[in-house]
């Protein structure tokens, strides 16, 4: 065989010459093709159909794997569909970026029915860059209505970054109808828990402050621009922008190997990055970012409000050990945020990107999605990364995939954070103790400010407080109802419209129409339509649904009835529900009424059914009524009359609280101050509207600290938590003994990880306090102390547990003054003058009248109560002082602290016994769920009841009811034990066991019906106090 001749140098050279110059030409036509077109080859991407387009989104289907369009397989028979959902700023093909990195082609090939929602690019579409958040949920809400129609079959939710936000939020709005289960990679939900090194409470006020900072460009924005990220990219990683364009050019002759980056090559030049429209950048950033809303609950979708907490469905997370944009702490809060929900969680070795597009993504992140599904629809095993933690990470594939990605969550991160971003270096100088600082000056100096400014002239009222929010905020939300949301807007136009059929009706400036309504936003609406006609607002308490269901207690009807006949009205307002009640108390009324019939407002359907006597202002149409030359709005001053309070007993008169601008201003702004309300907080408002801590505090602080206000029909301990988790709650005012029955409540998963920051109202006992705290975590407590009629506010800001606290600014001058009760007078000194108490003595507390009080200069009872009085002959000169009748004593601080109600002492052997010390001590005692104490005179007992004690001297015997759970079966040994510790005339000598004792609409035991009731020698649950045996004994056994 002849041998091969050996190749010639030359020919070797030209050889490479031929070579070099073939790949020479490859790299010229690659370069042309390049420029005359943009890009080398067909576009790629997985095939589908878009089958269904709306102005805010397109519905992709995507095709089986088998085929070049939607798989032909009956929908039934198909498996569980899947609706992958995008973040914004990034295009739909995040999930189809390129062959190799396909989340639609690792499903799709795993024989799952992918759908996809996709918002295209804003920016390129009619009215794309107005789009707000809601429309991108609703997008969702829609696809998934579509879906189910579809296929028959509930969908399986997959979102990455804000994507799995919009999931969680649709979710939500739909209560999870129609959901099979939901997927989110890196989607944040405490967003103030994703500050390195900062606890969630000082990350929320830095992002509040950063976003003050920001506040101006923000509104003026009309879209961020999806350029801005792909620039950003090439700026913050040159390093990676020029090895990229290196390896590009190397590669500039190898057609096969540019086709297969070309998608990925497109995606980061700028193809896979949109606008985000400004409103829905607003709202992220005031609702997710700083109100924190995902994780506090109450965001509002269409108007509807929605928690997390309703979520019910099997949840899957996964969050990357390198991600910097959604820690995995932020992601995980999942947990907390959605306890009525299974929750799985899975942690990838990746960053934000690498979680779903990178090898990670393709051998981690999909395949267990898949398994994930399959699993959930009952055709697969669990997942295998749900029983091991080892994702099977291969550091240096990984890192070089997501390292293409990384520097663009960089930027996304400074743009949607600048919020968060330019908190970083106020972390370094701030502290907690500054951010409190810092909320003094800015929400409580203001206030206090405008408090102490206040004369009779000044105009302030309500409906003034309203028109201004509607001005600077229109499209703020103002109040919650049954899960529906109501802007500042729609609360001031509903307020013009009562308005022009209250003068439709007749009524005038000056004039007093009752209000008989339940608790509802017509309720505010009406309050604040008489106070912007200059009207005075007459409120009643209604029956109670259940009495007016049943048609029984007439005897309440019967005393609402003689209310409304002793109070000079010139109309009567009901809603539906009370319309019935408000035409028998009305009928036949004579002068000045103005109107026979009951005037009816609110609560629904126009044909609705109301009763004979009615007459239905629903069906004005405000725009056809003239307004007359002397309506000003909001005309009504400090000194004017607001309101006027009507407090009904069925044995007693009925009494009236008129409550002035300046006193509705005093409750409203002290109530926002010292609780530093703000557009971030969401007053849950479970008190009567009839009663003042709910109109006068509740409302009243909501409204002026800009902050959100949820109505409840009523105060419910079984639901209380998870309305709070509703309507994304931070703020509660109680009153009286409320919050006894939420420590005395069941445990439930709602009342975990709450949005609740504080506690505030009237009435709490030290050890409740600090029971409230030990169940539900480290809540803020503020005591007030507000008298009805005297502008009279203090307030216990420092914390101290059981103190009443100090006056705030705008309170009129206090002074505790000692008092005779033997002779019903102040004890005075040589001159007359009562005399002032001492630092820590008991005695009554009275207020200066001062001018924007309307009866500053007269005398006479007070409407609060027959103890309650108005009195000049105080210290002498022309001044009129308010009598509250509540004993209460002073410290060395300068706090005061509450003694006892002067109508509740106890007459005793040795002098006055308070009855609220023996309520205190009794509470000690477990098992009591409520505690009264009062005095019976011995004159009014039976004589066998007396041979049974032995306290003598005494005019009043100390007793108590206390309420149990089981009277017949109460063990009072313990009870014993601790009255024994008590001074003998505090012991009470008889103790009645009961299920129920009634209250006031302040949450405060009536004591009343008990004095009045007495006792009974046949009553098994009577305990009598044994003085010899130290103990209580059944009076049958005694």
């Amino acid at each position: 065989m002849a041998k091969a001749k050996a190749r010639s140098p030359f020919g070797r050279v030209r050889s490479r010459v031929r070579s070099s110059v073939r790949r020479l030409q490859a790299s010229a036509s690659n370069a042309k093709e390049l420029v005359e077109f943009g890009r080398l080859g067909d576009p790629w991407g997985s095939p589908y159909e878009v089958v269904h387009e709306s102005r805010h989104y397109r519905l992709r289907r995507y095709a089986s794997p088998d085929s070049s369009a939607p798989s032909s397989t009956p929908d039934h028979a198909r498996p569980g569909a899947v609706l992958l959902v995008p973040p914004l700023m990034v295009t739909s093909e995040v999930y189809d970026v390129s062959p190799d990195t396909s989340a639609v082609g690792a499903l799709t090939d795993a024989g799952l029915d992918v759908w996809l929602v996709d918002y295209g690019a804003p920016e390129r579409e009619a009215g794309g860059l107005e789009r707000t958040l809601d429309d991108h949920v609703l997008a969702i809400d829609d696809s998934i209505a579509r879906i189910v129609s579809s296929t028959g079959r509930p969908v399986h939710l997959v979102g990455y970054s804000q994507g799995g936000m919009f999931c969680y939020q649709a979710a939500a709005y739909r209560r999870c109808e129609g959901i099979a289960s939901l997927v989110t990679f890196g989607s944040p939900v405490d967003i103030h828990s994703n500050l390195p090194a900062v606890d969630a409470e000082l990350g929320g006020r830095l992002i509040g402050a950063a976003r003050r900072a920001v506040a101006k460009p923000l509104a003026q924005l009309d879209g961020l621009p999806g350029v801005l990220t792909s620039t950003g990219f090439k700026v913050l990683s040159l390093r990676k922008e020029l090895q990229q364009i290196s390896e590009f050019l190397a590669k500039l002759h190898d057609r096969d190997a540019l086709i297969k980056r070309e998608s990925r090559r497109r995606f980061l030049g700028g193809e896979g990055f949109v606008a985000w429209p400004g409103p829905a950048l607003r709202t992220f950033v005031d609702e997710f970012i700083v109100a924190n809303r995902m994780s506090a609950g109450g965001f509002v979708i269409a108007g509807r409000t929605a928690s997390l907490a309703e979520l019910d469905v099997p949840i899957l997370c996964f969050y990357g050990e390198r991600d910097e944009l959604a820690r995995a702490a932020s992601v995980r809060a999942i947990v907390d945020a959605a306890p009525a929900a299974e929750v799985d969680q899975i942690a990838l070795p990746a960053g934000h990107f690498g979680l779903v597009v990178g090898s990670t993504a393709m051998r981690s992140s999909w395949p267990t999605v898949a398994e994930w599904v399959m699993w959930r629809d009952c055709a697969g095993p669990r997942p295998g990364l749900l029983e091991d933690d080892s994702s099977g990470y291969d550091e240096i594939e990984a890192f070089e995939v997501e390292a293409e990605f990384e520097p663009i969550i960089g930027v996304m991160g400074d743009v949607v954070g600048s919020v968060v971003g330019a908190v970083k270096d106020a972390v370094e100088l701030g502290s907690r103790e500054l951010g409190d600082t810092l909320d003094d000056m800015r929400y409580q100096l203001p206030r206090l400010r405008t408090l102490e400014r206040l004369d009779g002239q000044t105009r302030v009222n309500l409906g003034l407080e309203l028109s201004d929010r509607a001005a600077r905020h229109p499209d703020r939300t103002f109040f919650l109802w049954q899960g529906r949301a109501f802007s500042y807007a729609e609360a001031d136009r509903r307020v013009d419209a009562i308005v022009r059929g209250l003068i439709d009706r007749g009524v005038e400036l000056g004039m007093r129409v009752g209000v008989l309504m339940d608790g509802r936003p017509t309720y505010l609406s009406v309050v604040a339509a008489l106070n912007r006609l200059g009207a005075v607002a007459v409120l009643f308490k209604p029956r109670t649904a259940d009495a007016r269901g049943r048609g029984d207690g007439p005897s309440r009807l019967e005393t609402l009835s003689a209310a409304i006949a002793a109070t000079e009205l010139v109309a009567l307002i009901a809603d539906p529900p009370n319309a019935a009640d408000a035409v028998s108390c009305w009928r036949g009324r004579p002068p000045p009424v103005m109107h026979e019939q009951v005037l009816v407002l609110g609560g629904g359907h126009p044909r609705r059914s109301l009763p004979e006597g009615t007459f239905d202002m629903e069906t004005i149409a405000p725009e056809l009524v003239e307004l007359p030359d002397w309506y000003v709005p909001n005309p009504g001053r400090a000194a004017d009359i607001a309101m006027t309070i009507v407090t009904t007993r069925p044995w007693a008169a009925p009494r009236e609280a008129n409550i002035s601008n300046g006193r509705w201003a005093v409750s409203a702004y002290g109530a926002a101050a010292t609780c530093l309300l703000s557009s971030r907080d969401t007053v849950y408002c479970v008190l009567p509207l009839h009663h003042p801590a709910g109109m006068l505090v509740a409302v009243g602080g909501a409204l002026v600290g800009r902050a959100r206000l949820a109505l409840a029909r009523d105060f419910d301990a079984e639901r209380f938590w998870s309305e709070v988790r509703r309507y994304g709650a931070t703020v509660v005012f109680y009153a009286g003994e409320m919050c006894r029955a939420l420590v005395q409540a069941p445990r439930s998963a709602s009342e975990g990880n709450h949005s609740l920051r504080m506690l505030a109202g009237s009435g709490m006992r030290a050890p409740l306090w600090r029971e409230l705290v030990e169940r539900f975590g480290p809540i803020e407590l503020r005591e007030f102390y507000a008298s009805t009629e005297g502008n009279l506010v203090l307030a216990n800001i420092t914390g101290k547990r059981g103190a009443l606290g100090r006056p705030l600014p705008g309170s009129n001058e206090l002074a505790v003054v000692a008092y005779d009760f033997e002779a019903g007078d102040f004890v005075r000194d040589a001159s007359g003058h009562a005399r002032r108490c001492r630092v820590d003595e008991a005695g009554l507390l009275i207020a200066k009248v001062g001018p924007t009080h309307p009866r500053h200069g007269h005398e006479g009872e007070a409407g609060t109560d027959a103890v309650a009085s108005f009195r000049r002959d105080v210290f002498g000169g022309p001044h009129t002082w308010f009598v509250t009748g509540d004993i209460v004593r002073r410290d060395a601080e300068g706090d005061f602290w509450y003694v006892d109600r002067t109508s509740h002492l106890i007459r005793g052997p040795h002098g006055w016994v308070a009855s609220r010390q023996i309520e205190d001590a009794l509470y000690e005692v477990p098992g009591l769920e409520l505690v009264v104490v009062y005095g019976l005179a011995r004159a009014r007992l039976d004589p066998a009841l007396l041979a049974r004690v032995s306290a003598q001297g005494s005019a009043e015997l100390v007793v108590a009811t206390v309420v149990v759970s089981e009277p017949a079966r109460f063990d009072a040994d313990p009870l014993a034990a601790r009255v024994a510790k008590l001074r003998p005339e505090q012991r009470p000598s008889f103790v009645r066991l009961r299920t129920t004792v009634a209250l006031t609409d302040g949450f405060r035991p009536l004591k009343t019906p008990l004095v009045s009731a007495g006792l009974d020698l046949d009553d098994p649950a009577l305990l009598v106090w044994d003085p010899e045996q130290a103990r209580y004994r059944r009076l049958g056994s005694a």
